[in-house]
């Protein structure tokens, strides 16, 4: 799959220097892990029915590709900006190793749903260094999510490699609380592409979405 990247114009950019000062570092990511608000989007998915990690899924994808900033990545040094990246979401095999699968976007969250089903299908049916995997890792389009059902973490570190690194963020959602009605999110971002204010602001545009699930979800 090849994707179109629009190259950042540095000058104009107001982060110039701060990309040229970051993009460089030994460790260049820095992570946040906040606690959402669930109650609505738990209680709507339990209400009519749907699965509560699909829903957060899409809420995410969705969000990504709304605030621009979650777009940006280094391709081949350079600062370039993705409209539409896709998602490499990590699940559970039947042996209780991970597998991953890739969602592009789609035009409603009933497409979503099916293009996951699909796509998990097949992934699950692979080993982790599949055709799929092969083709698709180490492109800089994606968004890397993974989920933590099990527990309510309040911190969170990555695995890291000493390769290049490309900037895509990283996202990992934690348990449901049934008591608090939160759940704990931690995203990670390269520092030569956003800073905290950013994390911020997408983290506001989920939670709205989270707080509002009717408007994004419904058929």
């Amino acid at each position: 799959m090849t994707t179109a990247f629009t190259p950042v114009d540095l000058p104009a950019w107001e982060r110039q220097q701060h990309f040229e000062f970051f993009k460089d570092f030994h460790q260049p990511y820095f992570n946040v892990c906040v606690s959402l608000q669930a109650w609505p989007l738990y209680e709507y998915c339990r209400s009519n029915k749907v699965s509560f990690f699909l829903a957060y899924l899409y809420l995410a994808h969705i969000s990504a590709i709304e605030y621009q900033p979650m777009g940006l990545r280094i391709h081949n040094g350079e600062a370039v900006h993705c409209a539409d990246p896709r998602v490499s979401v990590v699940q559970l095999a039947e042996d209780e190793t991970f597998r991953f699968s890739y969602l592009s976007s789609a035009p409603s969250f009933a497409a979503y749903r099916q293009h996951h089903q699909e796509q998990s299908a097949v992934s699950l049916r692979e080993p982790l260094f599949s055709e799929a995997f092969a083709c698709t890792e180490g492109q800089c389009d994606l968004i890397h999510i993974s989920v933590l059902p099990w527990l309510n973490f309040s911190a969170f570190s990555h695995a890291t490699h000493s390769g290049a690194s490309n900037g895509i963020p990283k996202l990992v959602f934690g348990q449901y609380d049934k008591k608090s009605r939160t759940m704990p999110l931690a995203l990670d971002v390269h520092h030569a592409l956003m800073d905290g204010l950013h994390s911020a602001r997408f983290i506001q545009i989920l939670q709205k979405k989270f707080l509002n699930p009717k408007k994004y979800l419904k058929s």
